[in-house]
């Protein structure tokens, strides 16, 4: 062997293994700084989220992770053994809920710190994996086990499938029946999905009408739920019909309200005109009168909508300085951040502007504001979710981010929180249990320094938690954030995420359509 290439391999090996160790090291777990406890909440104000009402001087008595006593401030006992916590001049929330997330398998390092620390104890996840383990996604076995084995984490109060999308979002060599492209391939996609466990199979934007009906034949047959993107040759109408359960996303109504949807619909591949005079259009060509019809119609039905407002906002922000430099993006991985979130950015800071010289993304992003509060008071079920994990949407903060967004909307931020406790609960079918503070309910409950119903932006002033049957103090939320802030800066979790990023045939095949 020459000397030079020898200098080389050497080189190579002096950076090469030094990572292969970090790769083969398991990474931190989360500590849990929670103290057990039997907690007495003292001269408390209970923020009532069914009629936004707040009932001041109560004492809370949480035992074995359930509430077991409200009473009148002092008119009760103190049991022995119980830790009393001073509520005066507090407020008392349900735990929030984000009704639209997306967990990957470092979610213990990374999103779980951020969720907790915001006072975000449930959340319903709409990521999956398909019949194979994948390096990136949290699959169904992973939450099961964060949720089994360490009982830290959020809970996982509904799982989906992995997308259902013409077959583009499944990677080669993967099974068939997963492309969706027969009647039987349908049913035994659901029968997959239905043995694995998941609540809802998630319908995308790119699914023919035919495959959509025949799913939702076989999913109502094999008693799983629909929920997802509004693919975009379905209409409202059909959805509605059809019996799905949630729509995602704010273009919903800015389709659904256009004069031309019907035509726009009908082209070979819709999504990809979703550029330049289209938005134009869409803003300028919106028919009131039908869109009042439809949000009707939805208000009758027992479909809910999660707008996940952020989506458009992250368009419209792209230029803003101080949007792209948010603090909070320390406790986001870098590789997360530099390799997908800035570029995605990017993009919309330079696809913003029509040649008119307006802002669209801007405007759309406006519009859907406006609708959502049309929709809201036609009486369209509204869920709290962000997306976590998408662009600029931080897992926890961007909870408070959506229901300050909510209100922006016209919502008022008792119906805001609504979306996040009860309501999410309700669509959950778990509100017997949770989303409001009664006895015999789970003790989740949020402890906060001002009230939300004057400000919503008052849900962030978190002075405690209790979860689990633990009460974490503020020192121990700090400290959950100061864990999120040391992963994201890791160099072994970064290098773990861009590996498992790279080794994903789902990601992969994401990226390439």
């Amino acid at each position: 062997m020459n000397k030079p290439l020898t200098i080389t391999l050497a080189v190579l090996a002096m950076f090469l293994v030094p990572l292969a160790i970090l790769l083969l090291m398991p990474l931190p777990t989360l500590p849990d700084p929670g103290k057990p406890a039997q907690v007495l909440l003292r001269q408390v104000s209970l923020i009532d989220v069914q009629d936004g009402s707040v009932h001041k001087d109560q004492d809370v008595l949480a035992q074995n992770g359930r509430i077991s006593a409200i009473y009148a401030a002092g008119a009760g006992p103190k049991p022995a053994g119980v830790t009393e916590i001073d509520g005066q001049g507090k407020f008392l929330l349900p735990g929030l809920w984000d009704m639209h997330t997306h967990s990957t398998k470092l979610a213990p390092q990374t999103y779980h710190p951020q969720l907790l620390a915001n006072g975000v104890t449930g959340i319903r996840e709409m990521w999956g994996c398909m019949s194979e383990p994948d390096s990136f996604i949290a699959c169904a076995d992973d939450i099961r086990r964060w949720q089994q084995q360490s009982g830290f984490s959020p809970r996982y109060v509904q799982q989906s499938s992995f997308q259902i999308n013409d077959g583009l979002e499944v990677p080669p060599n993967y099974p068939e029946f997963f492309r969706a492209r027969t009647a039987d391939d349908i049913t035994q996609l659901v029968s997959f999905y239905a043995k694995s466990g998941v609540d809802s199979l998630k319908t995308y934007s790119q699914l023919p009408l035919i495959t959509y009906q025949l799913l939702a034949e076989e999913a109502q047959k094999q008693g799983i739920a629909l929920a997802g993107h509004q693919p975009m040759a379905v209409s409202l109408q059909q959805l509605i019909d059809a019996g799905q359960r949630s729509i995602e996303h704010p273009r919903l109504f800015l389709f659904e309200c256009y004069q031309d949807a019907v035509d726009f619909r009908a082209r070979s591949n819709p999504l990809s005109a979703f550029y330049g005079d289209l938005r134009l259009k869409l803003l300028e060509q919106q028919d009131p009168d039908k869109c009042g019809q439809l949000m009707d119609n939805m208000a009758q039905s027992n479909t809910w909508w999660t707008p996940t407002l952020q989506v458009l906002k992250m368009s419209a922000m792209a230029n803003d300085k101080a949007f792209r430099e948010d603090a909070n993006l320390t406790y986001m991985p870098y590789i997360l951040r530099q390799l997908m979130w800035e570029p995605d950015a990017d993009r919309s800071a330079k696809g913003a502007h029509h040649a008119s010289g307006r802002n669209l993304h801007n405007e759309l992003y406006l519009l859907a504001l406006k609708q959502v509060g049309q929709a809201h008071r036609a009486g369209v079920k509204i869920l709290a979710g962000t997306d976590a994990g998408d662009t600029y949407v931080l897992p926890g903060f961007g909870l408070h981010t959506e229901l300050a967004e909510l209100v922006k909307a016209g919502l008022t931020p008792a119906q805001a929180l609504k979306s996040a406790t009860l309501d999410a609960a309700r669509y959950s079918g778990l509100d017997s249990q949770y989303g409001t503070i009664e006895v015999g309910k789970v003790a989740d409950l949020l402890l906060l320094n001002a009230n939300p119903l004057e400000n919503i932006h008052h849900t962030t002033q978190i002075h405690g938690l209790l979860f689990n049957g633990k009460y974490y103090d503020r020192q121990a939320l700090d400290s959950l954030l100061q864990f999120a802030k040391q992963q994201a800066n890791s160099l072994q979790t970064n290098l773990h995420l861009l590996w498992r990023l790279f080794a994903s045939p789902l990601i992969r095949q994401q990226l390439a359509d």
